[in-house]
């Protein structure tokens, strides 16, 4: 094998050089085209996505919307009965309605007044009127 002189290398380094730039060049190039083009492909896959999501949004806000006028009427269904056996079992147990005790509390402040008013502080008794004063004869008379 022969050696290769010092000045044989050099024209073959410069080039391997300009090769390795040209290539970064393309490479650059090539990341450009296909970045830009990727991008455009995502933003238009998001935009399928998006417009899939409202669809559905909107699909599962009506289910909920129906779902919740079931519930109404089950909770209505089931509420009216358990209600009325509350205030039975309320009432055996000799609990007081709130319309009892509503009334209740309206009899005992009238009779709360009526009470302050026949209670009402006695005036205090006049004093006894003093004896008119008798006019002793004077000396001259």
């Amino acid at each position: 094998m022969a050696i290769k002189k010092k000045n044989d290398l050099m024209p073959s380094l410069k080039e391997s050089a300009y090769h390795i730039w040209l290539a970064g060049l393309g490479a650059y190039s090539v990341a450009g085209e296909e970045g830009t083009r990727l991008f455009n492909q995502l933003v238009d896959k998001g935009a399928e996505l998006d417009e899939a999501n409202k669809e559905r949004i909107l699909e599962l806000a009506e289910r909920a919307k129906g779902l919740k006028g079931d519930a109404k009427g089950a909770w209505d269904k089931l509420s009216t009965p358990f209600e009325g056996g509350l205030a039975t079992a309320m009432h055996r147990l000799g609990v007081p309605t709130r319309e009892e005790i509503v009334n209740l509390t309206q009899r005992v402040e009238e009779l709360t007044k009526l009470v302050a008013k026949t209670k009402a502080p006695a005036k205090p008794a006049a004093k006894p009127a003093e004896a008119p004063k008798r006019k002793t004869k004077s000396a001259k008379a």
